[in-house]
């Protein structure tokens, strides 16, 4: 049996997390946390391949934070982090490049966009924040 890619969906809204884990796990491994602690918990357990993380988090820290901790580790500097967000301004995305994310992503999003997207994150090793875009909102 071929060993899928593991995701992790860090977001504090349930019904993204659903909706996330809902599309991906049919042909992902995917892990959703809402909470930082949870998302520390599960950083010691699990080795991810892709993470998706929105930027408000009801924590101590946010998206951002998360990001930059994570590109500073050896274990995750190279691994794609999608940020997430229903914010769409220009401090939004530098912060986004700043912090080490792969990509931007606004809320509503296509969902086939983010697909390839996610398949170009985890199929190009070379993908790295000059690729940083944006999805469009969906109408």
């Amino acid at each position: 049996m071929v060993e899928r890619h593991k995701i992790l969906v860090v977001d504090d809204e349930e019904l993204a997390q659903e909706f996330l884990f809902f599309f991906l796990s049919k042909k992902y491994d995917v892990y959703t946390v809402g909470s930082v602690n949870s998302f520390y918990n599960i950083l010691s357990k699990v080795d991810f391949d892709l993470i998706i993380m929105d930027v408000c988090l009801r924590d101590s820290k946010d998206g951002f934070q998360l990001t930059r901790e994570l590109k500073q580790t050896e274990k995750y500097k190279n691994v794609p982090i999608f940020i997430l967000s229903a914010l769409n301004t220009t401090r939004e995305r530098e912060t986004a490049k700043k912090v080490g994310a792969n990509n931007y992503l606004i809320k509503p999003y296509e969902w086939k966009s983010l697909m390839n997207l996610i398949e170009s994150g985890l199929n190009e090793p070379a993908y790295g924040i000059e690729k940083i875009s944006e999805l469009q909102k969906v109408s």
